[in-house]
């Protein structure tokens, strides 16, 4: 009985040849290539534990595939980063203004004295009374009808006081830009005179800053009449400010002056 030769093609020009060639003898062509190696024979342990790591991390691999909740993992990941985010908000150099409240003002640039030291002005917020803040009154020039409307129409508080006899019978804060109105003025003959400044010092009762200090040159004379049907009272209107047309005039008064009224 003839052996019986197992055989294959050549992959390049279809010859029929042994399978044990590893050239073909029609087209010459390398049909087994050979690759020497430098690598060491590897133990039977060895083996099984690379087979036993391959199969461990597969299996790690496949159960994190399986069981991880990928919508539950974004949600989480999100509120982590939202996290870091309100912390890294809250920890930067920069200040938030919006929080509700007043501003505090930048301070004011340094001045230069003249021995080169640097001089600092106060940064405290101008200290400021509510318009129509009653300082001192005498209620017995209250009980007529006169009415002085006083305008301060400036950048500047003021603090203005109705005189009568030498003193002072209604001293009153009219703030910046504001109106105030003085009612129920008994017949007489009033002054007025009036302080304008910055950043009031309930203390001293003065102003800190930009201090000026007047008085109007014409008297307000408050007299009242009748007819025998009606009561006819004066009123008068002024204000600290100049205005085209006006005809109240104003003069410098002293401070010390002012402050004993």
């Amino acid at each position: 009985m003839s052996e019986e030769i197992e055989q294959k093609f050549c992959p390049f020009c279809k010859t029929k040849i042994d399978i044990n060639y590893e050239e073909c003898p029609n087209c010459r062509r390398l049909l087994i290539e050979k690759i020497s190696s430098n690598s060491q024979p590897i133990h039977e342990t060895q083996k099984s534990y690379h087979r036993v790591r391959s199969n461990f991390f597969q299996k790690i691999r496949e159960f994190f595939i399986k069981k991880t909740n990928y919508s539950k993992l974004l949600k989480y990941s999100a509120i982590l980063l939202g996290i870091i985010f309100i912390v890294w908000m809250f920890s930067s150099d920069e200040p938030s203004y919006n929080n509700g409240g007043t501003k505090v003002p930048l301070p004011p640039p340094s001045r230069q004295t003249s021995d080169d030291s640097v001089e600092f002005s106060p940064i405290t917020p101008a200290v400021s009374l509510a318009n129509g803040a009653i300082l001192k009154k005498n209620n017995v020039y209250f009980q007529g009808y006169g009415e002085l409307q006083i305008k301060n129409g400036t950048s500047l508080d003021a603090v203005a006081k109705f005189i009568r006899n030498g003193t002072s019978v209604l001293t009153v804060y009219i703030k910046a830009d504001s109106t105030y109105t003085i009612l129920d003025i008994s017949d007489g003959i009033y002054w007025l005179a009036f302080a304008q400044g910055l950043d009031w010092d309930s203390t001293t009762q003065k102003f800190r800053r930009n201090v000026q200090y007047s008085v109007f040159d014409e008297t307000f004379d408050f007299t009242t009449t009748e007819d025998g049907q009606y009561y006819y009272y004066p009123e008068f209107k002024v204000t600290l400010h100049p205005v085209v047309g006006g005809t109240a005039e104003t003069s410098s008064v002293d401070p010390k002056q002012f402050n004993a009224y």
